[in-house]
C-alpha cells in the first residue's frame, strides 16, 4: 500500500473564523487520504472539532505585537524559519496557506524546503486593510506559489493582473459535513429573524435593527450572532428603540446549527465580503434570505426573487420593504427555502473537498 502523502496547512491560529473553519473541514475530510499537520503561528485551542489523527503544531507559544517594522521583519523571519523546520521534521510534501500573512510565509518556507505550495486568499482585495509590509511581501511571493485558490470569479479578475491566470483556481468554501448532519429535517421554525457575523461597521447590523423597529412585526424576534467592537453601540441602539425584549445579541456561539434550525428568516447586511460563509450556511439550512448585493459572493449564491432577495448595499428602505414582504408571505418563504437548499448542494463538503483533493494531487 502506498504511503500517504503529507499536507501541512498554515494559519495564524485555530480560533473561530471562516478560514479556520475551512481548514478544519478540509483536514477532517482529507485525513483518510493524507497525513495532515496544521501549523499555527501561536498556540491556541482549536475552536472547531478536529479528527484525532490530525496533528497541530505551533511555531511559538505566543507572539508580542511588533512595535516597529524591524520587529515585524524579525518576527516573520523567525516564523518562516520555524514553518520550514516543522515541515522538514514532519516530512511535509506540500504546504497550504490560508490568509495573507500565512500565505507569504508558506511560499517562503516551501521554497526553502523545495516543496510545492498552494495559497488561499479569503478577503476582498478592494477593501482589505493590509499593512504596507505585507503588500510588498505579497507582491513578490504570490507569483512564486504553485497555485492560488480564490472564492469567486469577481476576485479572480483582480488577481489575474498580478499572477498568471493558469495558477488561479476558484474554489468556494465547503459547508462542513458535521454542520450538515445537524440540519433538522423538520426544523422548529419560530418567528425569528437571524443574522450572523462580526459586530463591526462592515456588517451593518444596525440596518437590521432599524428595519425591524420600523416594521415592528408582532410576535417576531431578532437574534444577532457575533462579537466585535460594535457590540456596545448596537446594544445601545436596541435599548434606544425599546427592543431589549425582542432583539438579542449572542456572542461566541459553537452550536450555530441551533439558531439556523429555529429561525424563519436570515438577513445579511454586509458592505463587502470575501465569501459569505454565514449566508451559504443559512441557505443550506433552508432559511429564506435577504442579502446585500455586495462584492463578493452574495450574487454567486442568490438569484434575486428565486432563492432569496438581493438588495443594494446600505439601502435601508429596500431592506425594510423586503423584510416586511418576506415576513408577511409564507408562500414566498417556502419558495425561497426550497430553492436555497437546492442551491447550497454544490457547496457541500464532499463536492468542494473533492476539488481540493484534485488540486493537491496535481501539485504534490
Amino acid at each position: 500500500m502506498d504511503k500517504k502523502k503529507k499536507i501541512g496547512f498554515v494559519i495564524g491560529t485555530l480560533s473561530s473564523g471562516g478560514a479556520e473553519r475551512v481548514i478544519s473541514t478540509l483536514s477532517n475530510e482529507l485525513i483518510e487520504r493524507f497525513d495532515i499537520t496544521i501549523i499555527t503561528f501561536t498556540k491556541s485551542t482549536p475552536f472547531y472539532a478536529l479528527d484525532d489523527r490530525i496533528k497541530v503544531v505551533s511555531c511559538m507559544t505566543k507572539a508580542d505585537k511588533p512595535k516597529s517594522m524591524v520587529d515585524s521583519l524579525k518576527l516573520n523571519y523567525n516564523l518562516a524559519k520555524r514553518i520550514s523546520s516543522i515541515s522538514k521534521q514532519e516530512g511535509i510534501n506540500i504546504l497550504i496557506g490560508f490568509i495573507t500573512s500565512a500565505n507569504v510565509l508558506t511560499v517562503i518556507a516551501a521554497k526553502l524546503n523545495g516543496i510545492p505550495s498552494i495559497i488561499s486568499e479569503r478577503n476582498n482585495p478592494l477593501v482589505e486593510d493590509v499593512p504596507r509590509l505585507w503588500e510588498i511581501l505579497r507582491k513578490y511571493t504570490y507569483p512564486k506559489t504553485d497555485a492560488l485558490v480564490l472564492q469567486t470569479n469577481g476576485i479572480k479578475k483582480l488577481y489575474e493582473k498580478k499572477i498568471r491566470p493558469h495558477k488561479i483556481t476558484i474554489l468556494p468554501n465547503p459547508i462542513s459535513a458535521d454542520l450538515s448532519k445537524l440540519r433538522a429535517f423538520n426544523p422548529k421554525e419560530e418567528n425569528i429573524i437571524l443574522s450572523v457575523g462580526r459586530l463591526d461597521k462592515n456588517k451593518c447590523h444596525d440596518e437590521l435593527i432599524t428595519a425591524f423597529h420600523t416594521i415592528n412585526p408582532k410576535s417576531w424576534k431578532v437574534k444577532i450572532i457575533g462579537d466585535g467592537n460594535k457590540k456596545q453601540e448596537l446594544t445601545e441602539l436596541i435599548k434606544k428603540n425599546d427592543l431589549t425584549n425582542r432583539i438579542e445579541i449572542i456572542s461566541k456561539v459553537k452550536n450555530i446549527d441551533k439558531y439556523y434550525n429555529e429561525a424563519s428568516i436570515f438577513v445579511f447586511t454586509s458592505k463587502t465580503e470575501g465569501f459569505p460563509n454565514a449566508l451559504m450556511e443559512a441557505m443550506h439550512f433552508g432559511l429564506p434570505c435577504i442579502s446585500t448585493d455586495c462584492n463578493f459572493g452574495p450574487s454567486d449564491l442568490i438569484n434575486n426573487g428565486e432563492n432569496g432577495f438581493l438588495i443594494p448595499v446600505n439601502d435601508q428602505d429596500r431592506l425594510t420593504e423586503r423584510l416586511s414582504q418576506l415576513i408577511s408571505d409564507k408562500n414566498l418563504q417556502q419558495k425561497f427555502s426550497e430553492n436555497a437548499i437546492r442551491t447550497s448542494e454544490k457547496y457541500m463538503s464532499k463536492n468542494v473537498v473533492s476539488q481540493w483533493e484534485a488540486l493537491i494531487n496535481t501539485h504534490i
